[in-house]
Formats: structure tokens, sequence, C-alpha cells
């Protein structure tokens, strides 16, 4: 990693892993700069920095990120975006407090006041949190629920054992573009001791995590890690991803990694989806950081719907629709790079903000248990104005 850099008033320190995370060579910590009263010049410093060092982490924040600042530091990286969430675009009403309208889902509310910011999490809000219920419970994701069985044992899960709930990059992968840059600030951690994810493979693979951890893999290791007889295929192929494929994929299990999901048939019929042809993605598995010029494997192995595979760019193309096979294919070029040696997973501080660059990284939410007390953040991604390349 390249020396610490320093501007007026910012200073950017590149992380120290250990000696055991080999395959991780990205992340820096950001002094020195005040995200709620940030400058022109300031932004350009940080823009530069995180497409270097993909995952920024602003240390020393005098005061909680306010909502407003959070998206306009968002949208700063794509000013000719529309701001719309990437997830879903457009969203609905979950709850009517005080006469104000509250957008969202139960694991996913928006802020009246700034609704492209979203809480998240697990547990109870802070009370008069920018107009929200004061009983307010944010639901939390469960890998119980969305994982195949067999599932981790409750006293195991209470001792704070649990998998990697889902390796992805934020998108809809419908419709709309995913975004440049994903943005968490931390309100509320969970306090406890360090948790456990387990691969369940035949080696026991497992590794430590602080509570609420979110994890992160390069794809640019990824890339590095596929293998050999697969290299020149990523190179020149393409992912159709599936019509609305979250609602597509509502009653699936995932695999314990959380990296793809089990063929069981339990996607929702592609003819019950509402769905219009134009609106369906097929990106590239290989996308482009335009500072730096590096390569990522940017691919998401549970919304895959179809591969179209050529071997050189003047080779016939092979369309494979078969969800096994499509899945199996996923899985060889997702593995390799999911070892503890080439994940980061971060240690949430509260008030501490978190910037990644979606575009270069996978990502995952890791459990807790529920003594731990309440994770709650505010999270910012808008869509793209353009798709990657």
């Amino acid at each position: 990693m390249p020396h610490s850099t320093k501007q007026p008033g910012i200073q950017i320190v590149p992380l120290a892993h250990g000696k055991d995370k080999g395959g991780v060579d990205f992340g820096a910590e950001v002094f020195g700069v005040d995200l709620n009263n940030f400058t022109d010049h300031e932004f350009k410093t940080i823009e530069k920095a995180l497409h270097m060092h993909k995952v920024l982490i602003f240390k020393e924040q005098p005061e909680m990120l306010r909502p407003s600042q959070q998206y306009k530091l968002t949208k700063a990286f794509d000013p000719e975006s529309s701001g719309q969430f990437a997830h879903a675009g457009t969203e609905s009403v979950l709850v009517r407090h005080k006469g104000v309208d509250i957008l969202g889902i139960p694991g996913r509310i928006s802020i009246p006041s700034q609704p492209q910011v979203h809480i998240l999490g697990r547990g109870q809000v802070p009370p008069d949190h920018y107009g929200l219920p004061d009983d307010f419970q944010v639901k939390g994701v469960y890998s119980k629920n969305f994982h195949a069985e067999p599932h981790i044992s409750d006293e195991d899960a209470k001792a704070g054992v649990s998998h990697f709930y889902q390796w992805h990059f934020d998108a809809a992968l419908y419709d709309i573009p995913p975004p440049r840059v994903g943005c968490l600030l931390a309100v509320r951690t969970p306090k406890g001791p360090d948790c456990t994810i387990r691969w369940e493979d035949d080696e026991g693979t497992s590794m430590k995590v602080g509570p609420g951890a979110t994890a992160y893999v390069a794809g640019s290791r990824a890339l590095e890690l596929v293998p050999e007889d697969l290299k020149s295929i990523v190179e020149h192929s393409r992912i159709l991803y599936a019509p609305k494929p979250f609602k597509w994929m509502s009653k699936a299990h995932s695999t314990h990694l959380g990296h793809s999901l089990v063929t069981e048939g339990l996607e929702i019929p592609i003819e019950e989806l509402d769905f219009d042809e134009d609106k369906l993605k097929r990106y590239p598995m290989i996308w482009n950081n335009p500072m730096t010029g590096e390569k990522s494997l940017q691919i998401h192995g549970q919304a895959a719907w179809k591969l179209y595979l050529k071997s050189s760019a003047d080779s016939e193309e092979k369309v494979v629709d078969d969800l096994a096979e499509v899945r199996a294919f996923m899985d060889r070029l997702m593995r390799p790079a999911i070892q503890p040696e080439n994940i980061y997973a971060h240690h949430h501080t509260e008030q501490d903000v978190v910037l990644w660059y979606n575009r270069a990284l996978w990502h995952s939410v890791t459990e807790f248990p529920d003594s731990y007390g309440p994770r709650i953040m505010h999270q910012c991604n808008v869509a793209a104005s353009d798709d990657p390349k």
C-alpha cells in the first residue's frame, strides 16, 4: 500500500493488515475532514483516495453525519445521478407518523427529511430520531430465515457463531444502474465479544469478526484467483441477471457461504414476474476502475440467471440457462476469493463513516447475538447515471 497522503487538513492512512491477510490490499482511514462541512477541494481528495483504496473509514468526526450531508457526499461521486434509491428506484409507504409518510420496508426504513438515506441493522432506533416513531424496531436479517439447512444451533448462535449473510455489490440489477459508491454511518453498534464466521467446509474454516462487522473482498483479488481455464472466459463473457431478481429469489435459500442459491426450484416463476425485457441487466464479468484502470471481477452469484460465455473476442457465444450450471460456474469464480486471507471485516465504531467503491468490491453483513444490543446504521447509495464497463 502507498504511504500516507497528506493534504491541508486531511490525512489518509492506509490500513495495516496482518500477515494472515495476504489477499487484502485495500482500505484506509481518513482524518482531518468534517463531513458535515466538506469543501469541493476536500471532496476531490476523497474521490481520488476512494478509487485508490476502495474503502475509506472517516475517523474522529466531530458529530454524527447529518442525513443531508450523507446524501450530498454520496451523490457527489455521480452528479448526473437521478438520486433514485439504488435497490428499488421507488419505494412504498411503510408507516405514517405524525402526518408524515415514511417509506421503506421493516428491515430498511427511509429518513423522512432525506429519503435517500435509509436506516438498517437491527433493533430499536434512538429516541427522537429524525422523525421516526420512538418505538420503531428495525427488522434485522438472520441467516436462518434465508440460508439452507442445516442451520447453526440456537446455542451456537447465542455464542456469536454465524455465516456470511450474502456476498454482493449493491444494485437492483434491474432497470437502474448499480451505484458507484456506498456510504454507512454507524449510529449504534452491538457490544460484546467477537463473533465467529463458519464456512461449514471439510477443512473447518472459520474467522473472527467484530460484532456487526461489514466484510469486504476486492474484486481485483477475486480476478487474480479465477481458475486458469476460466480466465479468458471471464474476460469476454457476460451475465444476464434475473428479472426483478430479489423478488425472483424471495422464496429461495442461500448457500451457507452466502455467495449463491441452492437450486431447489423455489424461485418465483419468470412468467409470474411483471417485467420489461429492455430493463433486464446483462453485465460484463470484469468491471474497470475509471481512475486507476484496475480490473475487478464483479459478479452477483445469487441473482445470476443466464450466462453468455465466450472464450475469446471472436469465438462463438455459448448460452447457459440451466440454473444449476449457472450456479456451479459462479461458485468456481467466487469461492476461491471468499477465504479468510482475502477478507477485511470492518468493525464499526459509532459516529465513524465508511465509504466504499461499490464497483470494485463485494461485501456481506455479519450477524451477532441479540443480547449484544442494537445495530443502527444510516446507509446511502443512489442509482448511477451509467452502467459499469
